[in-house]
């Protein structure tokens, strides 16, 4: 059941997500794009320290102590832990702010990006706050309000991001007619309107995705006050021993540290393309502008914005479709994870395989057949989210067809690394992913640089990292839980059925686009596509009665 309300809440999220990025993408091309992903890539590790690793902390402590009835102790977790990191993310966000200018120009490469930084900045704080609201929830295995406050947001990211960056551009549109001015800039021509005012445009929307995180958090508070959590005034009765306040904030702080150590070096993967790409990309300019990525770009795009043209394309374009499949699947690890908390504390461990298997499986049976087939049907789908975009779109179809590899890998590792926080082995992930860091930086810096592979290199360092990063996350937490998992099952069949699936949706592509147009027929063949995926998985004897049973029983996900 928690799978199923995360699974829907998630693709209603997504859908949104999409319906607010594509158009931004559009608006603001790959040099806007620069500016909102630089702000964003210096945002995350900020909020990785103080707010990432809350939800999985809060979840695990609240499910243990409601596993052994501590119900008095569960109410002053939350108490603890609101006003504990409520005061660390608020100096986050506020270091943020003042440093804002010198992080836009010494770490992005561009101080326009300031005001970027400085519109999200505030989300640390009130993201962390509604991280409370939700890992409490979560360890009590209540995902209304999570899924809830993340649909609200969602809606409110579309509407108020997107308003943001329309009203920024009828500001400058206002302004350029009164004075010739575009947010103090004099600018002669009404066609380089939308440039000067880019930046101004992401930091509008900017603002607009932390006034949705801020009234997503309000529901949380409001909701918690008026319908509370299913304690009862009987059951704190009950609990008569609570833990001191430091030693409650002191354990909650000592899972969600790793945990938060985890995330940060999860973004720091993504600042080695911010700090690496454009200077690499430029070094390769200077050094040979025949390469074929630049004959592509030729003069529509000043020499000088080519760096940045292409980050930000290959982060707004390549990197948004890869990220969509990892967030779908990250809700079976999300979902499992109080329930694998309990089993593993209570040592049930027959529980705690079907638990572990269920996810794994789940993960792959989704992750497989999208990765595999978005592949061969990169070009069309680029084509078909970012139509304005035909530039952006040529030079990242490469990338998105290498990254696709990676996507396996990524979205076992969330699930994986979700799975080993909820059995208390929080260190793993922190060594697996340091080791992928340096992996994504040697290689980074050794594949940007031939000529040949240039921006392809970035997406081919991606997808080896977290090849080694999902493959020794699922060896550690084997070795740390001594369970048994069943590798034909969960990773051989999906494999075998979505590389028959690819092919009948390769064939049927080639075939349905010489008669319908690309979207029909891109449509067409995933559902095709997907049909035979699921005869194909029955063939394997994968689905049978029992094992659609087990997916939706109690003991399971």
């Amino acid at each position: 059941m928690g799978s199923f309300i995360l699974g829907i809440t998630m693709l209603i999220t997504k859908a949104l997500g999409m319906i607010y990025r594509i158009p931004l993408t559009n608006i603001l091309g790959g040099t806007g794009m620069g500016y909102y992903s630089s702000a964003y890539t210096v945002f995350m590790p900020l909020y990785a320290i103080a707010a990432s690793g809350i939800p999985s902390a809060m979840s695990m402590v609240v499910a243990e102590s409601y596993a052994f009835e501590r119900y008095k102790n569960i109410r002053r977790i939350k108490h603890v832990s609101l006003i504990g990191f409520s005061f660390i993310s608020l100096l986050a966000s506020l270091l943020m702010i003042f440093l804002s200018y010198p992080i836009s120009k010494y770490i992005s490469g561009d101080s326009k990006a300031y005001l970027c930084v400085i519109a999200i900045a505030p989300s640390i704080l009130v993201g962390s706050i509604m991280s409370v609201y939700r890992g409490y929830y979560e360890g009590l295995r209540n995902m209304i309000p999570t899924a809830v406050s993340e649909i609200i947001e969602s809606i409110l990211r579309v509407v108020l991001g997107l308003g943001g960056a329309y009203l920024a551009i009828f500001i400058a549109n206002r302004s350029f007619l009164k004075n010739g001015t575009v947010f103090g800039q004099a600018v002669k021509n009404p066609e380089d309107i939308l440039s000067a005012a880019t930046p101004y445009i992401s930091a509008f929307s900017l603002f607009g995705v932390t006034l949705s995180t801020l009234i997503a958090a309000i529901y949380c508070a409001l909701r918690s006050r008026i319908y509370g959590d299913g304690i009862t005034k009987k059951m704190i009765a009950s609990d008569v021993v609570t833990d001191r306040m430091r030693t409650i904030f002191k354990s909650v702080l000592s899972l969600a540290f790793p945990i938060a150590i985890s995330s940060v070096i999860t973004t720091i993967i993504s600042m080695i393309d911010l700090a690496t790409i454009p200077t690499l990309i430029k070094r390769l300019l200077d050094k040979n502008s025949n390469i074929g990525l630049f004959k592509i770009i030729g003069s529509q795009i000043d020499k000088n914005d080519i760096p940045s043209f292409v980050y930000g394309s290959f982060v707004g374009l390549a990197l948004t479709i890869f990220g969509l499949i990892p967030s779908l699947t990250s809700i079976f690890g999300k979902s499992s994870f109080a329930n694998v908390a309990t089993c593993y504390s209570k040592k049930n461990m027959t529980a705690l395989t079907k638990s572990v298997n269920a996810a794994l499986f789940s993960t792959n049976f989704i992750a497989m057949p999208c990765s595999l087939g978005l592949i061969i049907l990169s070009k069309p789908v680029l084509s078909l989210f970012f139509s304005t975009r035909p530039l952006e779109v040529s030079i990242t179809v490469q990338p998105l067809m290498y990254l696709c590899v990676g996507m396996i890998f990524i979205s076992i590792t969330v699930t994986m690394f979700s799975l080993l926080q909820a059995v208390g082995n929080v260190k793993a992930p922190l060594k697996i992913l340091t080791g992928g860091l340096v992996i994504k930086l040697i290689l980074n810096i050794i594949l940007i640089s031939v000529e040949r592979l240039n921006i392809n290199g970035a997406a081919i360092s991606t997808s080896v990292s977290y090849m080694f990063i999902g493959i020794c996350a699922v060896r550690s937490f084997v070795k740390y839980t001594e369970v048994k998992i069943d590798f034909i099952t969960t990773v051989i069949k999906p494999l075998f059925a979505g590389i028959l699936s690819t092919i009948v949706i390769l064939l049927s592509f080639i075939i349905v686009n010489e008669h319908q147009n690309q979207i029909i027929s891109l449509l067409i063949s995933i559902v095709f596509g997907s049909i035979m995926y699921i005869l194909f998985m029955c063939l394997l004897s994968v689905f049978n009665k029992n094992t659609i049973k087990s997916l939706f029983s109690n003991t399971n996900i």
